[in-house]
Formats: C-alpha cells, structure tokens, sequence
C-alpha cells in the first residue's frame, strides 16, 4: 500500500514538472514580441527622455562602446544631420550538454537601430536569422509544430530574448543626461 502511494505521488509530482516546464515554454514565446505588419521578432519602443536631437544622439555612443567590442564595425551607419544609428551584431547561441559542458552552435545575427528626436528616442532590435549556408529566419523557433521542432529552439529564445532585454535595459540606463556635479569650495 505504502509503496503504491510513492509511486502515485512520484507520479504525480513527475506531472506537474512537466506542465510547469509546457507553461514555462508557452509563457517565453507569448513574451517575444512580434511585429504585428512584418511578422519578424522586433524588440521596439519609444522612450521619452530628456535633452535635444543632438545629445541623445551622443549619449548613445556611451551604450555602443559599453555594449560591442568594435562599435566601428557594429555600427553600419551613423547620420547624426537626421539622428540615425543603425548596426548588426550576432548572438552566440549555445547548449549544456549531460556533462555540464557549453557547446557552441551557432550565431544568430541581427540588425539595430536607434533614432533619436528632441526628448525622445527609439530603439528597434529586429531581423534576427541563424547565420548558415543560408539565412535562417528563427521566426520558425516560435512554431511548436514545425517539422523541424526541437526543444533546443526554446533555450535559443531564451538566450536571444535575455541577451536583448539586456542591452536594452543598458541602453535606458545610459541614456539620462549625466547629473554635473558642482565643485563648491
């Protein structure tokens, strides 16, 4: 009788694991955010902070350099006359293996861009593909019943989906003009 009880109370604790785990994973893919026109992943929003065109435009660059090693080759473009930034940059995507061991397997590139007007600016993370022999939209990772489905697509999101949330996050840091302190003596 007692051993019967373990098993049914093992059982169901293996259950619960397991729709917390499909709750977790539905959860992930309803927070990547999907442009509703282009269909693509686009993390964008409009932040209002102060300061003019021209020093948000500057300020931006304390984000680049902080955030990318060759801010020279991330940034494709930069056109302060119209307050313009835009960049590509790539993700290293990875797994733990039964070991614990971190195995690289691939890239996933994306573009950026930040606009900045008066009191204002906006930021756009989007066009996300695996870098292969060809591009690779992982659009694709948000389809549970694609064919091609592995449970590795959902680490991939969630490595991409922290990896943005944390440049974003360091971008709104940044930002805010810089408080000047007086030297009273």
């Amino acid at each position: 009788k007692m051993n019967s009880l373990i098993k049914q109370t093992s059982f169901l604790i293996f259950l619960s694991l397991f729709f917390i785990n499909l709750k977790a994973q539905d959860t992930l893919r309803a927070k990547i955010p999907v442009d509703p026109d282009t269909k693509l992943i686009t993390y964008k929003d409009v932040i209002t902070e102060s300061g003019n065109k021209d020093e948000l435009y500057i300020r931006s660059f304390d984000w680049i350099n902080a955030n990318y090693k060759n801010p020279s080759e991330v940034t494709r473009r930069r056109d302060a006359v119209n307050g313009e930034i835009e960049g590509q940059h790539r993700i290293q995507l990875f797994y733990k293996d039964k070991d614990g061991n971190t195995i690289k397997t691939g890239l996933v590139e994306y573009t950026f861009k930040l606009q900045f007007k008066d009191n204002k600016y906006r930021y756009i993370f989007t066009n996300f593909y695996l870098k292969d022999k060809s591009r690779y939209p992982i659009e694709n990772w948000l389809d549970k019943n694609n064919p091609g489905y592995s449970p590795l697509w959902d680490d991939y999101l969630k490595i991409i989906d922290n990896h943005i949330s944390k440049l974003i996050d360091n971008l709104k840091a940044v930002m805010p003009a810089k408080k000047i302190k007086k030297d009273e003596w």
